[in-house]
């Protein structure tokens, strides 16, 4: 019903639009005779709306047009509304055959093939023209060949600039839902990288809630006195219930990033995605940020998810360091069988004194001026984490006071390369 309805508001906008264009006129051979750009934009109309009736819509515009024309004849003081109705009426024999040409020709399936879609816009324009001059029988007043040769040319150039709006609205339109697409591509990967970075930290710590388990027991075994040997039983369970908890959730992560498509990634399209979500970070802060990227090596891996999350945790922390405009640089290399990537900002940097700190869990020079909240501290626990445990690599910070700030993440070769990508280095 929804889609029923939503036909019907399109077929009426059509046909409203369409006849209001058709008041923009010239009258070539100095009667009631019109040729206007309604057609130009009945055809850019139909060919963008494809799921609207052709006849149904084409000809409720010959009618609107034709009562449209006639009570503006009256309104003008031109005559009564029958005169009116006798000037107009062959209008509608111009959409009669107009909607019969278009759907014969099948206009719409002609879209990829230009020349085609040229040569059938052409007939649908001049034919019903040329009806309508027949049925108001204008050659009494102008040459029949002048009047035909009139018909055709000003056909030829309506079709031109037909053609020429159309494949201009197709690739606009083509342009638009490849960003759309695009952004719906980078918002789902950066979600799929945070989950594959928490999945990596559940494990974690499902790994440290078995050995607290293990402990607990063992102590409860070397325990003598009954009443506390019950109370840490108990805990004992309960830590068991946590960890039984903590598997579902990994159970559930696990599908999740399963069943996402599996593919390697360039790392440009790596840099692409990072770049443009923080971008987007950049001017919901009312940022001017210049990012750049350099890739000395390009790659292609399957733990794109991960190195993702280490960078965008990087990058963000960079926004994050501007004031109102900054510089943010990624440079890419291979250096001593390790892949380097340097993230180089000029933002307030990092006192000398914190340098050795920004790594731990809850380390934070973060403050939230609206609220009074310090930011937790985590995502750089997260990135050193991933790059010394997960992919069993490096990762420095430099910086100072009016000194660029440089985060050096180095992973060896063999850890992050494709198998192909190894094979050709």
């Amino acid at each position: 019903m929804t889609s029923q309805r939503q036909n019907f508001e399109k077929i009426l906008l059509v046909a409203i639009f369409t006849t209001f264009m058709g008041q923009i006129y010239m009258l070539p051979f100095g009667t009631g005779f019109r040729l206007t750009f309604a057609v130009v934009v009945l055809n850019v109309l139909m060919l963008t709306f494809k799921e609207i009736e052709p006849f149904l819509t084409i000809n409720l515009v010959g009618i609107l047009m034709f009562f449209v024309r006639s009570v503006l004849y009256v309104i003008n003081g031109s005559g009564t509304l029958i005169q009116g109705f006798d000037n107009y009426y062959p209008v509608l024999f111009f959409y009669i055959f107009y909607s019969i040409l278009f759907i014969a020709l099948d206009v719409r399936s002609l879209i990829k093939t230009p020349l085609a879609l040229f040569l059938a816009i052409w007939i649908c324009d001049s034919i019903p023209n040329i009806v309508e001059v027949v049925i108001r029988q204008e050659w009494r007043n102008v040459g029949f060949e002048e009047v035909i040769f009139t018909i055709i040319l000003i056909g030829l150039i309506r079709t031109f600039i037909t053609t020429l709006l159309i494949y201009l609205s197709r690739y606009y339109y083509e342009k638009s839902k490849e960003r759309e697409n695009h952004h719906v591509f980078v918002e789902r990967i950066m979600l799929m990288s945070t989950l594959k970075t928490e999945l990596f930290f559940l494990r974690k710590s499902r790994k440290d809630i078995e050995d607290a388990m293990r402990r607990s027991f063992l102590i409860y075994e070397q325990m003598d006195a009954p009443d506390m040997k019950e109370s840490l039983l108990l805990v004992t369970k309960d830590i068991h219930e946590i960890k039984k908890d903590y598997t579902r959730v990994i159970a559930g992560l696990e599908k999740s990033i399963k069943e996402s498509p599996v593919y390697n990634m360039d790392i440009k399209e790596i840099l692409d995605i990072v770049l443009t979500a923080n971008r987007k970070l950049a001017i919901e802060k009312q940022l001017t940020i210049k990012f750049t990227a350099t890739i000395g090596f390009d790659f292609r891996t399957n733990d794109y998810l991960a190195v993702i999350s280490i960078l965008n945790n990087i990058v963000t922390n960079a926004v994050e360091a501007m004031k109102e405009q900054g510089k943010i640089m990624i440079e890419q290399f291979v250096e001593e069988n390790q892949m380097v990537i340097k993230v180089i900002n000029d933002g307030i940097g990092i006192e000398q004194q914190d340098l050795p700190l920004i790594f731990e869990a809850g380390f934070s020079t973060k403050f939230n001026e609206n609220n009074g909240v310090m930011a937790s501290g985590i995502g750089l626990t997260h990135v050193k984490h991933l790059v010394e445990e997960y992919f069993g690599g490096t990762i420095i910070a430099t910086s100072g006071k009016q000194e660029m700030t440089c985060f050096k993440v180095a992973i060896p070769v063999e850890r992050i390369f494709s198998r192909n990508d190894t094979e050709q280095g």
